[in-house]
């Protein structure tokens, strides 16, 4: 299930005592100064026993059911400490079984949360700072295909135009300038050459098919936003044969760097 789907379900969910719902928001970024030594451990700790004694002042029914999830979240929070995301937020109830849990790239506040429903105010906030976005990364007739929420890639696709076959195609592995020149021998120079002269003079046809793909995928997707980025030119081109509105274009040649470390740079 994706993140969007969780989230529609959650909002929809309502629990009746002494059944309820733990909505936890963990500040684990350790890039941050106050995270850099474990910090989370302590948090998570204070903000379960005050929760505790918050809860047992009035009802031992639900003190029971939040000791019986709260051994769950901490072995779940520990078993990340390896490989700690930069946000944790974790929905969990004892005679429902909810367990939904949100891994993210991007810090959120610490907070603790028992209600009759799953709090969602602090995760909304952040999906409107990091809604579902589509980056279409473009050089020459190769581009990927990034879709991301909350600061995490949730799909990946490359594709190139084939001038043999004259349409786009997935193509798996690192990207070349050639990759589209069909099978045999190593490329001379002037077989190189005349490939891009083909593209070069294919360029607006190409474009328009791509045009009509991405209208189509971002629909599918239901993607909020839409950003471009490579060469101005370019973009400024596909834009032209998109229906779908295009956010922003950014100049920069991203295509064959690693996947995390383009977002980290287009989100910053």
């Amino acid at each position: 299930m994706t993140y969007q789907k969780t989230m529609e379900k959650l909002s929809n969910m309502k629990f009746i005592k002494p059944d309820k719902v733990l909505s936890l928001y963990l500040h684990t970024d350790r890039s941050h100064r106050d995270q850099q030594g474990g910090e989370w451990k302590i948090a998570l700790k204070n903000g379960f026993n005050r929760l505790e004694e918050y809860i047992g002042a009035s009802s031992k029914e639900e003190l029971e059911r939040l000791r019986s999830i709260r051994e769950d979240v901490e072995k779940y929070v520990e078993s990340k400490e390896r490989k700690m995301p930069r946000g944790l937020i974790i929905f969990a109830s004892a005679d429902s079984g909810l367990w939904e849990t949100f891994e993210l790239q991007v810090s959120v506040p610490t907070n603790f949360y028992w209600e009759e429903y799953p709090v969602l105010d602090e995760l909304q906030k952040m999906y409107q700072a990091y809604p579902l976005t589509g980056f279409v990364l473009m050089q020459k007739n190769e581009i990927k295909i990034l879709t991301s929420i909350f600061g995490l890639i949730e799909e990946s696709q490359s594709m190139a135009f084939d001038l043999e076959i004259d349409d786009w195609r997935m193509h798996q592995g690192p990207s070349h300038h050639s990759s589209s020149m069909g099978s045999g021998a190593i490329k001379t120079a002037s077989q190189v050459d005349h490939y891009e002269d083909r593209i070069n003079a294919n360029q607006k046809r190409w474009v328009k098919s791509l045009g009509s793909k991405l209208d189509r995928k971002a629909a599918n997707k239901q993607w909020e936003k839409i950003i471009l980025v490579g060469d101005k030119g370019e973009a400024e081109l596909l834009e032209q044969y998109m229906n779908k509105k295009v956010d922003a274009i950014i100049q920069k040649n991203l295509l064959n760097e690693n996947e995390s470390t383009v977002l980290e740079k287009l989100l910053a």
